[in-house]
């Protein structure tokens, strides 16, 4: 038998990692001292492989990695075949890692390229690339612009909800990155010049939080929320009234040049504040200014998605309801007037507006309708002034 001479030839360095059989795969040879599980490698060897020179086998009893070398080996005019074993497993584990690591770039790189396309988005437009990169089943968004706070939550469908300001606020814009409060673990959380904001994932047993733990994945959605949140607060200065937070005059040529979304039915309230001058020049314009405020908070109790307040200028204001019923304009109305009466339970100062209306319905000229609306409000203020009904410092 020349078994020595195969080793010493090909294999004297390594001798304790090989097997030699025959060529029907009776064994052969083998080290006395060899390393690996025997049996499970003779299963494997007899149970033939796509590539009959070289594989990898996975022993599980040695928890090791093996690549298996193939060699036919013709000596003295008897044929055997030697199979050589060395030990890949720090060589598969790193591979692994390299691959975890590219797939991990590959995911990081989608969900900052989805997170990009979302720039010209709201705030929290980017709550359901978030909760799909995360497998998170339900995500929360405070956010604070000077007291007015949000609360947006996205759990399949996003949700809006406006917060007052409390303790209990304060404790959420308190606490940091990766801390758990309550089930939800902290995403985020930071400020800008003009706004807080936090991010919280509910804590669910698919909660993929590695996938967060990336720096560039966490940089990218800092940059869109706070790109966001400047973009929306140019806009949002472009469009409403400093004093009262009403939309602007600005505003309403916009939105009356796309007809106001061509409802179907439209309502116009015109509005005019009595006595402002008068405030104005006999107790300043503070006092002036307070009288502002209160009549465009009596409007900013009734918005909503289908009704619109605009301060014109000075003591002017519009209000358009659109795709309401008559009966639902003359509630908005008594809403309103309701609205003016509390207010004036108030402050120092009294309010009164003249309002006219008019509602138009199928096919409109709105232009008719507003000049039809400005003429019943100076009626109305007419009215009032001649029945002493009048704006007054108390």
């Amino acid at each position: 038998m020349y078994i020595d001479e195969i080793i010493v030839r090909f294999f004297a360095p390594e001798k304790e990692h090989i097997i030699v059989t025959d060529m029907n795969g009776g064994l052969v040879w083998k080290s006395e001292f060899f390393p690996y599980s025997f049996d499970e490698i003779m299963d494997d060897i007899n149970s033939g492989h796509d590539d009959p020179d070289e594989w990898e086998f996975l022993d599980i009893e040695q928890r090791v990695n093996l690549r298996v070398r193939r060699m036919t080996i013709d000596v003295g005019g008897e044929k055997y075949i030697c199979y050589h074993f060395t030990d890949i497993t720090e060589y598969s584990l790193l591979m692994k890692e390299a691959l975890g690591y590219t797939k991990n770039l590959a995911d990081i790189s989608g969900f900052q390229a989805k997170i990009m396309r979302l720039m010209t988005g709201t705030y929290d437009a980017f709550l359901p690339v978030l909760a799909d990169y995360c497998d998170a089943k339900e995500l929360v968004m405070y956010t604070d612009t000077d007291g007015y706070i949000t609360k947006s939550v996205y759990n399949g469908k996003l949700t809006r909800a406006r917060l007052e300001c409390t303790q209990e606020t304060e404790f959420i814009f308190s606490c940091k990155r990766d801390e758990k409060r309550g089930g939800y673990h902290c995403l985020l959380s930071s400020e800008t010049e003009s706004r807080r904001y936090c991010v919280f994932a509910k804590v669910t047993p698919s909660l993929k939080l590695d996938n967060f733990l990336d720096i560039s994945a966490y940089n990218v959605l800092t940059l869109f929320i706070e790109n966001s949140i400047l973009r929306e607060k140019v806009v949002y200065e472009s469009e409403h009234d400093k004093l009262t937070g009403l939309y602007n005059k600005g505003k309403y040529m916009a939105m009356k040049a796309c007809n106001f979304g061509d409802p179907l039915s439209i309502a116009i309230f015109n509005f005019d504040v009595n006595n402002l001058k008068y405030i104005n020049d006999n107790f300043g314009h503070e006092r002036g200014d307070e009288l502002i405020i209160k009549a465009a908070e009596s409007i900013h109790a009734v918005v909503s998605d289908k009704v619109f307040g605009f301060r014109m200028g000075g003591d002017e204001y519009v209000m358009v309801a659109v795709n309401i019923s008559e009966d639902e304009v003359q509630e908005i109305r008594e809403k309103w007037e309701k609205s003016l009466d509390a207010l004036n339970g108030e402050g120092d100062v009294y309010c009164v507006m003249a309002c006219g209306l008019q509602y138009g319905s199928g096919e409109f000229d709105y232009d008719e309708l507003y000049h039809q609306a400005d003429a019943q409000m100076y009626l109305d203020k007419k009215m009032r002034k001649e029945n002493f009904q009048t704006s007054r410092v108390k």
